[in-house]
């Protein structure tokens, strides 16, 4: 006689087993829920999305491959001869994937941000910076402290982001797991709550003038400041500015970097102060959209860490 054992498959930490064999992380879920949302809300604006016959199956596209990377890593753990390097690579590509779709995310929000608002909210937000300074900092600051060397510590700190969001997180998967999904969800999360913002707000920035759209494309200091005014010369998006996800997501990193590895968020505080300032000051954003940045990135990562524990819990 035959005796048949049920084998169980493992799961990653922060997976939930739901029906037809596929686990879901809480990066999952969350990814799956903006990229549904995007879907949806191309479909009810279609007339008034640009070039929509590209951009809706690029995120179908997206939501079919958290599927299937969920549907194969939990067809892969439930044979036990299944090779172990291979299981570690899907379950890396898994944990951080959202990485890889934040820039497009980003750019993408061009195609639907004029859906419910169809001319830019810009002069809303430059009110704003006039009741405060009675100038607009977004055209003055640049324009004041033309010094190279003044000019590149500030595209330097705007460019600092950039390495931050990559840097971090794949440190930490290497030395603190938990910290590490502590981060990368906080940072996804944070990401997902400005790019929903974007997508029904249309605000360009201090780039909405036609003279500070000119500033930011061209060089006015040294390596760094070379290298912003080529990135905003091939630029042609438009949109997410408020809040200004650089600062959001500078301090998301700052803050984990804090919990997880103090020497470097002390590093981390001092580029976001400079990066914060840089935004303005390099005609990227009003100084409203930063400092609601600041206030999203606070907040956004303390929320973020509440959904992350109910997400957990409803796996467990």
């Amino acid at each position: 006689m035959t005796i048949r054992l049920n084998k169980t498959p493992s799961k990653s930490p922060g997976e939930s087993h739901l029906s037809h064999g596929i686990s879901f992380s809480p990066i999952d879920k969350i990814t799956v829920a903006y990229c549904a949302w995007i879907c949806i809300y191309m479909l009810l604006g279609w007339h008034r999305t640009v070039n929509p016959g590209h951009h809706f199956p690029v995120y179908l596209g997206i939501l079919t491959m958290v599927f299937l990377f969920a549907w194969t890593e939990h067809r892969l753990r439930m044979y036990p001869d299944a090779p172990e390097r291979l299981l570690k690579l899907i379950s890396f590509v898994r944990s951080i994937y959202p990485v890889a779709l934040f820039g497009y995310f980003f750019v993408s929000g061009f195609v639907f941000n004029r859906i419910i608002f169809q001319e830019w909210q810009d002069p809303f937000f430059y009110k704003i910076d006039i009741a405060m300074f009675g100038y607009y900092p977004s055209l003055v600051w640049g324009t004041t402290f033309t010094q190279p060397l003044v000019q590149d510590l500030f595209h330097f700190a705007y460019f600092c982001y950039y390495p931050m969001i990559a840097g971090l997180p794949i440190y930490l998967y290497f030395t603190n797991k938990e910290g590490f999904r502590e981060t990368i969800f906080g940072l996804t999360f944070v990401f997902y709550l400005c790019y929903f913002i974007y997508s029904i707000l249309p605000v360009i920035g201090g780039r909405y003038f036609p003279e500070a759209m000119e500033f930011s494309r061209q060089s006015t200091g040294y390596f760094f400041s070379d290298l912003m005014a080529f990135i905003y010369r091939t630029s042609t998006h438009l949109g997410g500015a408020f809040p200004s996800s650089h600062v959001a997501i500078t301090i998301v990193l700052t803050i984990s970097a804090l919990r997880h590895l103090r020497k470097v968020g002390i590093l981390f505080c001092v580029i976001a102060f400079f990066l914060t300032i840089a935004t303005v000051f390099c005609h990227y954003h009003w100084f409203i959209d930063s400092i609601c940045g600041l206030l999203t990135g606070i907040g956004g990562y303390y929320l973020a860490l509440w959904v992350n524990q109910k997400l957990t819990k409803e796996i467990e």
